[in-house]
């Protein structure tokens, strides 16, 4: 071969193996950092994306798209899927919206996954979580009634008395429910009667006796025993009184001097008693007085209030601490008055227990009405006295 032919093929040999050494374009990086035919990174919180076709040398210009991120509220649901490149170098698809997860309230929306050609869709919305009720809405100590209901605490603070104390210091309550003349006891089994013609009746829709007073003979009779049997007591009365005469009763438990002392008031022997007033010329003052001898000054232990009981729906409660050694009254809640007591329950002979009559027959019956009257087999504390006002003569926690 002449020289020429020789240096002339030799040219077309290294031109061959420059130009295609120099048209070799350089790996294309993913949009993760991987070359053409790597799969692109996770996204975050999401799964590795997958790669259908791999890149050619010369066509790849993309790489693979990053791993859709799946938006998740607290607790993360699953993240999205990577996604495809495809062929001739095209953007990789975009990746599936994660879904929400559940959240303690509500869960968020799921955010979009990342864009390809057409957008990706948006994330399913996360479920709702389960959300706190409140049955008390007007009770910022509660959010469910509990034993006593909305309104009232459950157990004592050292400010408020609950319920639960009350509730099972309660022996006998008679709210007066019904028609006829039973007195039902919606706690013990110490039913009553009314006597002198008078009939249940209600007031407001509720539960009451009215009393005609004077001398048309009409009361409550309770079954005999039912204080002596006790060490400390609380007497509680809701009561409108419709006024009248001195030394009228709110209850008198005990006895006369009657030859047949059950059922005949003559003069009073033992008892414990509640008048709305006296005819004391100072203060003509509601008055509780306990005595096993009768009226003599020596004989019996009295305490007063300041004023006669009011004309209007009126809570009056008498507590008997023989521990503390007191008799302590209270009127609509607050303390009234208070007197040393060195007695005992037990010594009553209680074999009348009667509501607006008295021991004594020169007293009128009382004029008025009950609504509610309560025995509880302890000295309740003023709180106790307190919670109990405030809950009304029928209480929505009596009934629970």
């Amino acid at each position: 071969m002449a020289a020429s032919t020789l240096l002339h093929a030799s040219a077309i040999t290294l031109c061959v193996v420059a130009c295609a050494t120099y048209d070799e374009p350089p790996p294309t990086r993913g949009s993760n950092g991987g070359s053409s035919d790597e799969a692109g990174g996770a996204g975050a919180g999401g799964s590795s994306g997958s790669v259908s076709v791999a890149g050619t040398e010369d066509m790849s210009s993309a790489g693979v798209a990053q791993g859709a991120v799946g938006a998740t509220s607290a607790g993360g649901g699953a993240s999205g899927n990577g996604g495809q490149m495809a062929n001739e170098g095209s953007a990789g698809r975009a990746g599936l919206a994660g879904s929400a997860g559940a959240s303690g309230s509500a869960g968020a929306s799921g955010s979009a996954g990342a864009g390809g050609n057409g957008g990706a869709s948006a994330g399913a919305a996360g479920q709702g979580g389960a959300v706190a009720t409140d049955d008390c809405p007007n009770d910022p100590a509660k959010t469910v009634p509990g034993a006593c209901g909305c309104g009232v605490p459950d157990v004592d603070s050292a400010t408020v008395a609950g319920c639960v104390g009350l509730k099972s210091a309660l022996v006998h309550r008679y709210d007066f429910e019904g028609t006829g003349t039973v007195v039902a006891d919606r706690v013990g089994t110490a039913n009553g009667a009314v006597k002198g013609g008078a009939t249940l009746s209600q007031v407001g829709g509720k539960g009451v006796v009215v009393l005609s007073g004077g001398t048309t003979g009409s009361y409550v009779d309770l079954p005999n025993k039912l204080i002596s049997s006790l060490t400390s007591a609380t007497l509680e009365a809701w009561v409108t009184w419709g006024g009248g005469g001195a030394w009228q009763r709110i209850f008198d438990f005990g006895d006369s001097t009657s030859a047949t002392p059950e059922d005949n008031p003559a003069n009073g022997k033992t008892y414990l008693f509640l008048t709305p007033a006296t005819d004391d010329a100072t203060s003509g003052a509601m008055r509780a007085a306990y005595s096993l001898n009768g009226g003599a000054a020596a004989a019996e232990t009295h305490v007063d209030a300041t004023m006669a009981m009011p004309q209007v729906l009126t809570q009056v409660a008498l507590v008997v601490d023989s521990k503390a050694g007191k008799l302590l009254l209270y009127l609509d809640g607050a303390a009234a008055g208070e007197q040393a007591f060195t007695g005992a329950l037990a010594s009553i002979n209680d074999v009348n227990a009667w509501l607006g009559r008295s021991q004594y027959n020169a007293d009128p019956e009382l004029t008025g009405t009950f609504h509610d009257f309560r025995i509880y087999d302890a000295a309740l504390t003023p709180l106790q006295i307190a919670t109990s006002f405030a809950g009304g003569p029928d209480p929505a926690f009596l009934s629970k």
